[in-house]
């Protein structure tokens, strides 16, 4: 094939510079084969540099530019603990090259749901809600059925919501089996949280009529105790609420304990639910 162009090209000389264009994205289609491959085998440092050079090769693959912002997210080490001589901006160089490449893909693509997602992820590990809550909102208006952005957001509205909750409790000193109920400020908080919690259920209805997951089971129970502890002086809406909770955690221990239990793809991502006041050893929420 390259033979043939050459040969038209001597008689047409304008389709050299589509000969070159050609050639140019095979060698971008090799690097970005080389690069998954790297990608694939965990071998990062080489993932990397075969998919700088496809996407140098190729600026408008979403494919290279997506891959290569996972690899640069596998050399940003999470947890690591730096020697006095080691900056560790070297390491958060690799974070902010990751955010980069995710946004790129987006300017190419503003729909395509890998990269809202795991930009997404990517603010979420690092505590940033308010960045990542847009994404995963995005995510679920191009797919409503996306399991991961339909749990991620649950997961934030109730990382926001218990926030609020327990800065009062502690102010408050309460103990554990002490309730907002009866309290002047729990209306105050109820107003702050009770949108956030309802949503989280109906995002974790959402989530669980695509995959039933114990962990999306643990995440409802946790909300419905959010719920409970706001149900200003309705003593009965407290313990309705307690009774559901309940009820849901036993079924994501029976879920968990079942061989066939729906695995999250992106399990050890997102944040595990906490484990909860019920004191069972075999079941890890």
């Amino acid at each position: 094939m390259a033979r043939m162009l050459r040969s038209i090209c001597h008689v047409v000389p304008f389709c050299l510079l589509s000969f070159g264009s050609f050639a140019q994205v095979l060698d971008a289609q090799s690097e970005l084969r080389l690069g998954i491959a790297a990608y694939e085998n965990a071998t990062y440092r080489e993932a990397v540099e075969y998919l700088e050079r496809a996407v140098s090769l190729d600026p408008t693959s979403t494919k290279a530019h997506l891959y290569l912002a996972d690899a640069y997210n596998e050399r940003y080490c999470e947890n690591c603990e730096f020697d006095p001589g080691q900056a560790s901006e070297i390491n958060d160089h690799w974070r902010v090259l990751a955010i980069a490449e995710y946004k790129k893909v987006l300017e190419l693509d503003f729909s395509n749901t890998q990269a809202l997602n795991r930009l997404g992820l990517r603010y979420h590990r690092q505590a940033d809600l308010d960045e990542a809550e847009p994404h995963y909102r995005k995510a679920i208006e191009v797919d409503p059925s996306n399991s991961e952005a339909l749990y991620t957001l649950a997961v934030i509205n109730w990382e926001r919501s218990y926030g609020v909750r327990m800065r009062e409790r502690v102010e408050l000193k309460l103990s554990r089996k002490q309730n907002l109920i009866g309290l002047s400020s729990c209306g105050r908080i109820r107003a702050e949280n009770l949108a956030r919690v309802d949503e989280g259920i109906v995002l974790l209805t959402r989530t669980l009529q695509v995959l039933s997951a114990g962990e999306a089971m643990a995440y409802m129970a946790l909300l419905y105790r959010e719920r409970a502890d706001i149900q200003c002086g309705d003593r009965s809406a407290y313990k309705d609420d307690l009774r559901t909770a309940a009820a849901w955690h036993e079924r994501a221990c029976e879920t968990w304990h079942n061989p066939e239990r729906a695995e999250l793809s992106w399990r050890g991502a997102v944040n595990p639910p906490p484990r909860s006041l019920q004191d069972d050893a075999s079941c890890p929420f």
